[in-house]
Order: structure tokens, then C-alpha cells, then sequence
């Protein structure tokens, strides 16, 4: 695939470009974000079938830090590291760890509040999965355009472009590969923040996403599958059991979230999401409930 490729070298070029302008910056002035996320997802494994559906709680620790530069006037470099750790209750099998860097370049075009601002991004990181078939490099870069209108209500658009590298399974049918976790997918979203108090947050999300996506089944659903679907790779699940195979398709999701500032640094927010994908056929969904803690300095 040509365009991952692209990506990592425009990532290397972009990086050596921010580089040498952080170290001629105005100022720098370094943070730290590490929070918890609980969450319950009633089809964890994406699948079409009711029969086959299955749900968990799953605990979230995550640690992030970096450094911010101005560049300029209305020009800021953010340059972080993540770590990010889930924890299954049920499936252990998709316990995995993830480290990644960031870079993101914001511009602002203009003085004021209300000023538009522009944020392209790269992130390349590694995740590690239990189920080893899962873990595999990843990259996500895009760029997000983001107005405040009033002190109290800012909305933004993110259209951004993901690439995932997992390992290949056994293959069990002929002529379709197992390479189920290498999938690319691009994504627009829209976004808004508005503020109902002086601790009280209000946020939502629309989304559509148009790639791949991967989904479970029993051995008793399989030639549906097979049947309904172009399925582009297919191999066993060691996790659910069955299969797990990956789709081209499309999707659209949605998000609310209301955030209670405890403190000056801190926050707790809880939140409900809405995920479905669309094959030639059937229907995917997914219900997210989550409640996270969030400190940042």
C-alpha cells in the first residue's frame, strides 16, 4: 500500500522540519495528562448478529506529557508521548499497551477570541495485544479547523486519515487473506464544546467514517457472511471464538459528554457514544458508556 508509506515519510519530514523551530522558539513550556476512563460496550466485537453479540467493562489508565513551543505570534508546536493501557474484565485476550508520539502544528489566524485556528497532526505509535494477531503499528494524521463564536460555545471539523498494521492469522478460506488487522479508513467529524457554567461542560460529536472495519462471528454465522458480505480477509478468533474478518465499508457515529471541572486541573466527565458500520448487507452497532477522570498541568 503506497499511501502509509507516503504518510511515514511526510511524518519524517514534518518531523525534521518542527524540530529545528523548537529549539528557536519564543518559549516552551512543558505538560503532563494522565487520567482513567471506565467503560461498558454492549458489542464489543462489532458483530451483525444479536446471537453472537458480546459486552464488558473496560478499564482505561493513560499517561500523556510533552512539550508546547511558540513559534510565533499565533503559532504553536505541541510535541507529546503517550501511554495507554486496557484492561478487560471478561475478554483478557484484548488486554493490550500502547505508546505513541505526537506532533501538532496550531496556527491561529488572528488576535482575539473568536479567531479561527488551524491544527495538522501526525501520531505513530505501536499497540500490543494479548491475542497477538491484534497488535501491530499505527498512524493517524489529519487536520482539524476550529472556530469560537461566543465565550462560551467553540466548535471545530476534523478530517483525518488512520492506518493500522496487526499481523496475519491462519487462513481458513481460499482466495481471501488473513491479514484482518491491516485496515486504513479516513474520517470527517464535527464537533462542539459548549460551556453551561462556570464548571460545567457540554460536548458532542457527529461523525462519518468510510474504510475498513473488522467484526466477529460464530461458525454457525460464517456463511452468511461469506454470502452477504465482500469480505476482504477471514481468519480464526482466538479471542471470541469463531472468526474475524474485515470489511470495507461505511459508518457513522455520534458522541455526548457533560465534564464537571473539580478543580482548576482536574475533571470528571461522563458520556455515551453511538458506533455503526455498514457492509453490502448487514448492520454493525455499538453502544459506549464511559466515565473518565482527567488531570492535566
Amino acid at each position: 500500500m503506497i499511501f502509509p508509506k507516503t504518510t511515514c515519510c511526510f511524518g519524517i519530514l514534518l518531523l525534521s522540519l518542527l524540530l529545528p523551530a523548537a529549539a528557536h522558539s519564543e518559549w516552551a513550556e512543558w505538560k503532563f495528562k494522565p487520567g482513567a476512563e471506565y467503560r461498558h460496550e454492549n458489542n464489543l466485537n462489532f458483530s451483525a448478529f444479536g446471537n453472537d453479540k458480546e459486552s464488558d467493562n473496560i478499564f482505561n489508565p493513560y499517561v500523556g506529557g510533552g512539550r508546547f513551543y511558540q513559534l510565533g505570534d499565533r503559532t504553536r508546536l505541541r510535541l507529546t508521548a503517550d501511554l495507554d493501557v486496557h484492561v478487560y474484565d471478561s475478554w483478557d485476550q484484548l488486554n493490550s499497551w500502547s505508546i505513541s508520539g505526537s506532533a501538532a502544528l496550531s496556527h491561529k489566524f488572528g488576535v482575539g477570541l473568536t479567531a479561527p485556528w488551524l491544527r495538522p497532526f501526525l501520531t505513530i505509535g505501536y499497540k500490543d495485544v494479548r491475542a497477538d494477531i491484534r497488535s501491530g503499528r499505527f498512524i493517524h494524521t489529519g487536520i482539524i479547523f476550529g472556530k469560537r463564536f461566543t465565550p462560551r460555545f467553540d466548535i471545530a471539523a476534523n478530517l483525518e486519515y488512520r492506518d493500522r498494521n496487526g499481523k496475519n492469522g491462519v487462513q481458513i478460506v481460499p482466495g481471501i487473506g488473513p491479514d484482518v488487522f491491516d485496515q486504513n479508513r479516513f474520517s470527517i467529524s464535527l464537533y462542539g464544546n459548549f460551556l453551561l457554567s462556570e464548571h460545567w461542560l457540554l460536548s458532542a460529536s457527529l461523525g462519518h467514517f468510510d474504510g475498513d472495519f473488522d467484526s466477529a462471528c460464530t461458525p454457525e454465522n460464517v456463511a452468511i457472511v461469506l454470502a452477504t458480505e465482500d469480505v476482504k480477509a477471514i481468519t480464526l478468533d482466538s479471542v471470541f471464538g469463531g472468526c474475524v474478518y474485515r470489511l470495507d465499508g461505511k459508518g457513522n457515529n455520534a458522541r455526548a459528554d457533560i465534564s464537571f471541572s473539580a478543580t482548576r486541573h482536574s475533571s470528571l466527565n461522563f458520556g455515551v457514544a453511538y458506533q455503526k458500520g455498514k457492509g453490502d448487507v448487514q448492520d454493525y452497532k455499538n453502544t459506549i458508556l464511559r466515565a473518565s477522570f482527567i488531570y492535566s498541568y
